[in-house]
């Protein structure tokens, strides 16, 4: 666990999910209130704005921030893009990682609540698990603001999502295009989360797959990204004509990549996230990847902090935010890299 922001005495917490819906859709600022058009529902609405920062700086506020694991490239964005606007509001945010345990991130979210933080944003292990955990935070007045897909109970001030049913379908459309024959075997790897987004993940493949008259012949997940090279190694094995491998997470990505390059064969691979490893792979010139859906994980990172702010300051948000995904291929990765990951070094430059 780390923290940063103030590290003195909290006061009393100034404002309670509970006087926020009181509220409704309007926004409260030194005592004077104003009506809100319409609910804040994209990562741009939700940004602060002068005098509101200048309020949320003044509140000494301290924030939770969990996520399921921080083994990838985008959960690490994810933190670091929370952890750096959280920084410039004077925000103390408490980071934990749950390491893709469910349990693990249930007492991490109730050692949150326990310690009365100002609000908590969450990427879960296990939407169905954390439900209870999210009604002790209702009962708390502490708002709570989700990635992925809305929990089995309690209530949460929005769910933020990438475009995962889109961006799936877009990689997968490219990859199919690519391949450029009826009838193409398609291998899908994936990863064994109970979320939404990873079911809208694997319902854009499958669609594109559809749509060009592929045809799925294995569907396989797991978290390590050593169990997915087995995977794809056997199905690569086992399919002499296979025409292609979509990956639906990062480590099946790299896994998938891996996979091929020990193989031999000229497999085209697309897939879901765009992290480092994929962007080196882009860059070289020699690579199976013909593209990647990446999410804006920095971006992510920064309005789930506006996000609860917002909240705090008595905004309304949409029950889904959906902040978009890039297309990324070989002949735009530069110019993708700048957008996805701003300030940081490209892996073709180390």
């Amino acid at each position: 666990m780390h923290s940063i922001g103030k590290q003195a005495m909290r006061p009393e917490r100034r404002t309670r999910l509970s006087a926020a819906l009181a509220v409704g859709a309007s926004i409260v600022l030194g005592g004077q209130a104003w009506a809100q058009d319409a609910c804040l529902g994209t990562a741009e609405a939700l940004h602060l704005t002068a005098e509101q920062t200048a309020d949320i700086k003044g509140r000494e506020l301290r924030l939770g921030f969990l996520t399921n694991n921080i083994s990838d490239d985008f959960s690490r964005t994810l933190v670091a893009g929370g952890e750096a606007h959280a920084g410039e509001l004077d925000v103390e945010l408490i980071v934990n990682s749950a390491d893709f345990d469910a349990n693990t991130q249930l007492s991490q979210f109730d050692a949150l609540v326990q310690q009365q933080v100002d609000g908590i944003f969450l990427t879960a292990v296990d939407a169905g698990s954390i439900g209870q955990a999210v009604r002790r935070a209702n009962d708390a007045d502490i708002p709570v603001f989700i990635v992925g897909g809305a929990p089995a109970r309690g209530d949460v001030i929005a769910v933020m999502n990438a475009s995962s049913y889109q961006g799936s379908l877009d990689a997968g459309t490219a990859l199919m295009e690519h391949i450029g024959e009826p009838n193409a075997k398609i291998a899908i790897l994936g990863i064994p989360f109970a979320l939404q987004t990873i079911r809208d993940r694997e319902k854009g493949i499958l669609d594109a797959v559809g749509a060009a008259g592929g045809q799925v012949i294995s569907l396989q997940s797991d978290f390590s990204q050593e169990t997915l090279l087995q995977l794809a190694t056997n199905v690569i094995q086992a399919n002499e004509d296979l025409g292609g491998i979509f990956a639906t997470w990062s480590l099946a990505v790299n896994a998938a990549t891996e996979a091929v390059k020990q193989s031999g064969r000229d497999i085209p691979i697309a897939g879901y996230d765009s992290e480092a490893p994929g962007y080196a792979e882009l860059a070289s010139g020699e690579t199976n990847i013909v593209a990647l859906s990446g999410q804006q994980a920095a971006l992510q990172g920064r309005a789930a902090i506006d996000g609860l702010a917002q909240s705090i300051l008595g905004a309304e948000l949409c029950e889904e935010i959906i902040t978009p995904n890039l297309l990324v291929t070989a002949e735009n990765h530069a110019e993708m890299w700048a957008v996805q990951y701003p300030g940081a070094t490209p892996p073709w430059e180390n």
